[in-house]
């Protein structure tokens, strides 16, 4: 004796759906990321000499220093 179970062919697996990769969202993805390097090239043009001129050589460089290091610590920031 054969139990039905036995009989019966097994159906075929489901494939896995393959998974999507989400698109990263933050202040440096996608056209975002031009208006940034934009905004730093208008500073480092149009900023330090204004700094230089007000504040002296070392404080526009500890400055222009400080406030890029800022930056990249919160950019990078997870």
């Amino acid at each position: 004796m054969t139990s039905s179970r036995a009989a019966r062919p097994r159906a075929a697996p489901r494939p896995r759906p393959t998974p999507r990769r989400e698109v990263p969202v933050g202040p440096l993805t996608g056209w975002r990321r031009w208006g940034w390097v934009a905004a730093l090239t208008a500073f480092a043009v149009l900023g330090l000499p204004l700094a230089h001129a007000v504040l002296g050589e070392v404080a526009a460089l500890l400055g222009a220093s400080a406030l890029l290091g800022f930056l990249i610590g919160r950019w990078t920031a997870r």
